[in-house]
């Protein structure tokens, strides 16, 4: 989830998606409705997911503490052919580790520069997927951008179902540049009891984050050796009312019409498709 979406506009074509379902590919479709439960929903309702992580710096095998994260995804799913098409963007804040507040600016422990922490406010984007749970957009990628983004699973826990959504991301580096790489995992939770209810149309998830990904730009590291990791907990199907409190906070000064309407803010990505 958290500081990658926007690094996915533009990662591949759009597959082709048949229409019907054969008996053969039963199990199929029914681990397709049970992804969307847990990530989303079936009745075209406002999906609300969030993390609460941090960020460490590894050098040489050994782990600095760096800054939280706080982010907030915001989606809406409908059918398409025999998958479905989801618009979401993702609001996301940096965060001081002993306070969680929002941070404006922070003092890099191995450059002891003070360096200006960008906000990640995200325009809506489409994404697709079928019952192969691989994700696409709509446009081809930019050259040298290399993405895998796809989903596996169902693994069973006791009563509990699991899916692991897995992006990777390479950038090629410009002349004179450094090359960018990411890759994360998140493993979606929920009860099989409650999600293969017949009359449910959305389940709550719980979710875990770890990634790995190279120094952000505005750290002014991209020269020097090492990476950073990153780990975090949330989940999908969270009500506004529990969003992290410093992350409403920010976004009613950097984003108030998310909070207002996130809804038509998100419905962009349809309209601006059609």
């Amino acid at each position: 989830m958290i500081l990658r979406r926007h690094l996915l506009l533009g990662m591949g074509t759009l597959a082709s998606l048949g229409t019907a379902v054969s008996p053969a590919n039963a199990d199929t479709s029914m681990n397709l409705r049970r992804f969307v439960k847990m990530r989303g929903a079936l009745d075209r309702r406002l999906v609300i997911g969030c993390v609460t992580g941090r960020y460490d710096g590894v050098v040489d095998g050994q782990v600095t503490p760096l800054f939280g994260v706080v982010s907030a995804v915001f989606s809406l799913y409908r059918p398409h052919g025999d998958g479905f098409e989801v618009a979401s963007l993702e609001q996301a804040y940096y965060t001081d580790l002993q306070g969680g507040q929002v941070l404006r600016h922070w003092k890099n422990p191995y450059t002891g520069e003070v360096v200006a922490v960008p906000v990640y406010s995200e325009a809506p984007s489409l994404l697709f997927f079928g019952a192969d749970l691989i994700f696409h957009t709509p446009k081809p990628p930019s050259p040298g951008v290399h993405v895998a983004h796809t989903a596996r699973g169902p693994e069973t826990i006791g009563d509990d179902i699991v899916f692991v959504e897995q992006i990777s991301v390479a950038l090629e580096a410009a002349r004179g540049g450094q090359p960018f790489t990411y890759r994360d995992n998140t493993v979606l939770r929920a009860q099989a009891s409650a999600v293969d209810r017949p009359d449910t149309q959305s389940t709550p998830s719980q979710t875990n984050f770890n990634a790995v990904v190279s120094w952000r730009p505005w750290l002014n590291m991209v020269a020097r050796p090492g990476h950073m990791e990153a780990l975090g907990y949330g989940g999908f199907g969270v009500s506004r009312a529990n969003l992290p409190a410093a992350w409403v906070s920010a976004t009613e000064q950097a984003r108030p019409g998310l909070l207002k309407n996130p809804e038509r803010v998100v419905q962009a990505a349809w309209n601006a498709a059609r």
